[in-house]
């Protein structure tokens, strides 16, 4: 049997037996060409980052409110949350908020802590736990943000949440593809940089089209939507992504056009989810006229 038929029958019977997140997971960050031990910091890291902006955003928000959202959220995180993280974030009965935005705010800054490579058996259980924690989190700011706060204030909140992750790594992306200003930005610029963003989130992307004008391509799976929808059904999970994916996700591209320079020549929008109950996501740049 030759070494890529070996390779092919190991990968097959490791995920013999995993749930259906663990699978897209694996088969995800293997067609990216990405590795667990490099890319849980990604999920542990961006859980806290995300946090940490959630709590920065309701500081506007009345004191006791706030506290109410907070607690929420967590309590309705712990009660789905895989066993073997929920320790390692401070997330016990009863809940301690405090707690637990001390022990994420050590993860975003410490990239030793025991926490991110420990929440699990081993590297690749602990970035699976990383992903299912991310996705209950995500979807219950989301939910507590509309119950608390109503869509009219919760909603523009949560986007905006998104928004900051868009900005926060684009300085590193641009040096990387070679874009010094917006005199260096141009549709292939374009698809290199949506290529590694989407990447970076384990999610196989795949060029469909593309020109000097259109930059159109297909993502193929998502294991944050694969996890979320595994952990707290189909329906429940689409409660949340029918009402927000499509602005947000659009938003978080047009916010990186803006900061590039070049929406004025340049327009994002999305047309496909898998989320939404699409076969693949579907992206695209196009030249504005």
């Amino acid at each position: 049997m030759s070494v890529s038929r070996n390779l092919a029958k190991t990968k097959e019977e490791n995920m013999e037996g995993q749930s259906k997140g663990a699978q897209s997971l694996l088969t995800s960050l293997s067609q990216t060409g990405h590795k667990a031990e490099d890319d849980v910091f990604t999920w542990s890291q961006g859980l806290a980052f995300h946090y940490a902006n959630f709590t920065d955003a309701l500081s506007q928000v009345e004191e006791e409110k706030r506290a109410r959202i907070l607690k929420d959220v967590w309590s309705a995180v712990g009660e789905k949350a895989p066993e073997a993280i929920r320790e390692r974030v401070s997330l016990k009965e009863p809940v301690d908020v405090e707690k637990i935005g001390e022990t994420l705010s050590q993860i975003l800054t410490d990239k030793d802590h025991p926490a991110i490579k420990g929440s699990g058996k081993d590297v690749g259980e602990s970035i699976l736990n990383w992903v299912r924690l991310f996705a209950l989190l995500d979807f219950n700011i989301f939910m507590k943000l509309e119950e608390h706060l109503g869509t009219k204030d919760g909603y523009p909140c949560y986007m905006g949440l998104w928004e900051k992750f868009a900005l926060a790594e684009l300085d590193q992306v641009k040096a990387a593809i070679g874009i010094s200003g917006p005199s260096d930005v141009n549709m292939d610029k374009l698809g290199e940089l949506s290529k590694i963003y989407w990447e970076a989130i384990a999610c196989p992307y795949k060029v469909t089209k593309h020109d000097d004008n259109v930059h159109e391509a297909e993502i193929l799976a998502c294991p944050y939507w694969d996890n979320m929808s595994e952990i707290l059904g189909e329906d429940v999970a689409r409660s949340m992504t029918l009402k927000c994916e499509a602005a947000v996700s659009v938003n978080y591209y047009q916010a990186i056009l803006k900061a590039l320079g070049v929406f004025d020549r340049y327009a994002f929008t999305m047309d496909k989810f898998i989320c939404c109950g699409d076969d693949t996501c579907r992206v695209r740049f196009e030249k504005r006229t």
